[in-house]
């Protein structure tokens, strides 16, 4: 027979059983009665446990609400929230009688806020375009002064154009883009003795005498392989020729069909 962890009386109980038994006590809640006397082990213990369970689900019915109420704030940003309570609280202790010209700096400092900060998008926005954009025309102008070096030294234009790319940069000068050929570390190369800058045809003429990639070029007399895909890499439009980048017209009109929404624009 299992033993009862609170009983009224001992009468009735077996001698042996009577001194497992203690009086209970007001503080437990137990006076007048006998409690089980055990020695708690391993986390175990003969313990009154309804106060415990009743705070326990108070606490969760308090987290519940406050998980509620949270949830009607979930999309707001703290920060710009304690900004605006700031700001209302600041307009409730303006008189509108006494400090309309407060009242209306206050409404003008918060309007010139919000434009500032969609201007700052909008700028953001278009440093991105902008760069999208020069990136493309830079790779436009080497593309075109690489083709047109290439084919004028009979190379092979898909063999040898990404090898002149890596070693070449756009760089602007007085306001005009200029191809320059630099070294592995990023600086401008010097051709000759007089230290004058070395150009793309030179490069392509370096490339000619190099082992590595004489066998790219055709022999005198040779028709060339240095003609230009209807498409290259990079997105540049079909048929279209980077040798006409050279033209500052052509080079509009090329950049025009690519963008042809900031053509609309300009």
């Amino acid at each position: 027979m299992a033993l009862k962890a609170i009983i009224d009386s001992l009468d009735g109980l077996d001698e042996g059983l009577k001194s497992h038994y203690r009086a209970g006590t007001a503080d437990e809640g137990t006076e007048g009665k006998f409690v089980l006397a055990v020695d708690g082990v391993g986390g175990f213990a003969l313990e009154n446990v309804t106060g415990l369970k009743s705070a326990l689900g108070a606490e969760r019915t308090a987290r519940e609400r406050a998980e509620g109420q949270i949830a009607k704030f979930k999309d707001l940003d703290p920060d710009k929230a304690r900004r605006a309570l700031e700001e209302v609280e600041q307009l409730k202790a303006i008189d509108p009688a006494k400090e309309a010209d407060k009242l209306a700096n206050t409404k003008f400092e918060a309007a010139k806020a919000q434009l500032i900060e969609a201007h700052s998008a909008e700028l953001q926005g278009r440093e991105q375009r902008i760069g999208l954009l020069t990136k493309t025309v830079e790779e436009l102008l080497i593309d075109a002064a690489a083709t047109a070096a290439l084919a004028e030294a009979k190379g092979s234009v898909e063999l040898l154009l990404p090898h002149v790319r890596k070693h070449t940069k756009v760089k602007e000068v007085d306001g005009r883009f200029t191809v320059e050929v630099i070294d592995g570390a990023g600086n401008a190369r010097i051709a000759g003795s007089k230290g004058e800058p070395m150009d793309i045809k030179g490069l392509v003429a370096e490339m000619r005498q190099s082992d590595t990639f004489a066998r790219a070029f055709d022999g005198e007399g040779h028709s060339g392989s240095g003609k230009v895909e209807d498409a290259g890499a990079g997105g540049r439009p079909k048929n279209f020729n980077p040798a006409d980048l050279v033209d500052p017209a052509k080079r509009t009109a090329a950049i025009a069909a690519r963008f042809p929404d900031l053509a609309r624009a300009s």
